[in-house]
């Protein structure tokens, strides 16, 4: 072999060595020796889901430092603009990594975005704290091979088990306990999250005795929904069942108010958002949707938090708030206990914390998947009523108004 070769050979893997390096050196920092403590947040800066993310961690951050840091230390936000996209996400990690050295990570939106920066993790040896992704997939993996993915926790409500099951409860106690209905249709879009959400809610149902009249995962360039709603009509469908988070949310619903279709009300990440009523023209108006945070009692902290953000910015908390809010005080508490930076004592705390939030007063984590404990959560169920008001409708524990049946439907 050439000694050039043998030069490039030696040379390139000097410059892996420095990478590797470099990458284990970016968090476990010494406690001690940091002057601040560095937070990253990752999500598109652009979009209703990342916009909820940043401001709940600036938010977080801001009260944090004004009761004092942690031991006197400030803490300092960094923004990470994944754009929505799984290679951007990855862009957007390294910088805050190797660039700004945040110790951890808290943030994402999309399971894609989520699903392409797990790896990354034990390079970098880096904890992060998932608030937007819902995909089972990313706790399997921890559970599958743990000493790897150890990094990964998820505050967010997965979608495979959970979001589905609370789903097809609301659908029965609800929908069919309460109102009477029987007959479902099952509008869902057709995306990896959705994948086994719609079939195993419909299983759900049809093993209750309910019937599901119409079953559909459609794409999520479909922009005319009107043919579909035409197609729901005819199979004598009493309540629709939406599952959308991708798909074009706006002209799905103003189809829906246009043919004067079944009511609808089940997930429609879009509408959880208190400016869609607006972007709609009103045409939400009855439509359900549930959220993860409301303004309602889901402990005594949610309205206080709510109303302070409502005022900070002038709009109103959307699903990733609540859980990257909680998630920035559940770090940093645990940072504060341990006086360390160190991945494995933080996952430590993680592993056995319960923490008071704002979405749950009892938040942690199981210790061999990293998913939210069983029951840490609630899903309140919210109808746009007149003059653009958000109403919680279900479960009784927590209402703050009644159901109101759309206007055009007769029982």
């Amino acid at each position: 072999m050439s000694c050039k070769k043998i030069g490039f050979i030696t040379g390139l893997g000097i410059l892996v060595f420095a990478f590797m390096v470099t990458g284990s050196m970016a968090a476990n920092r010494d406690f001690d020796k940091a002057d601040t403590i560095r937070i990253g947040s990752l999500g598109p800066v652009l979009l209703v889901p990342g916009i909820g993310i940043h401001n709940a961690a600036k938010m977080a951050v801001e009260e944090i430092n004004a009761a004092g840091g942690i031991h006197g230390k400030k803490v300092e936000l960094f923004i990470g603009d994944t754009e929505g996209k799984p290679e951007k996400g990855i862009t957007a990690l390294k910088k805050l990594v190797l660039e700004d050295k945040v110790d951890v990570l808290v943030g994402c939106y999309s399971s894609g975005v989520a699903l392409a920066l797990q790896p990354y993790l034990p390079r970098y040896k880096i904890v992060y704290i998932a608030t937007g992704t819902a995909s089972i997939a990313l706790t399997n993996n921890v559970k599958k091979n743990y000493k790897k993915y150890k990094y990964f926790f998820r505050d967010m409500i997965n979608s495979d088990i959970r979001q589905q099951k609370w789903a097809a409860k609301f659908l029965k106690e609800f929908v069919n306990g309460q109102l009477g209905y029987t007959k479902f249709a099952i509008l869902a879009e057709n995306t990896k999250w959705v994948h086994k959400y719609a079939p195993n809610l419909r299983k759900d149902l049809e093993d209750a005795g309910l019937k599901v009249t119409f079953y559909e995962m459609f794409d999520i360039d479909i922009k005319d929904f009107s043919p579909t709603f035409v197609k729901i009509k005819s199979t004598g469908a009493q309540w629709i069942g939406q599952i959308v988070s991708h798909a074009a949310s706006i002209p799905l619903v103003k189809a829906w108010q246009d043919t004067k279709a079944a009511p609808m009300g089940l997930c429609n990440v879009a509408s959880m958002d208190s400016k869609f009523w607006e972007m709609t023209g009103g045409k939400c108006l009855g439509e359900i949707t549930y959220n993860f945070i409301a303004r309602a009692p889901l402990t005594d902290k949610t309205i206080p938090m709510w109303d302070k953000y409502v005022k900070k910015y002038g709009t109103n908390p959307v699903y990733t708030t609540g859980f990257t809010y909680d998630s920035v005080y559940m770090l940093t508490e645990i940072i504060k206990q341990k006086k360390s930076l160190k991945s494995d004592d933080i996952i430590n705390g993680l592993e056995n914390i319960s923490y008071y939030g704002v979405l749950h007063p009892q938040i942690g984590f199981d210790k061999k998947s990293h998913d939210l404990l069983k029951g840490r959560y609630v899903m309140p169920m919210v109808q746009w009523q007149a003059g653009a008001k958000q109403v919680v409708v279900w479960p009784d524990k927590f209402k703050t108004g009644n159901y109101v049946s759309p206007t055009w439907w007769k029982k």
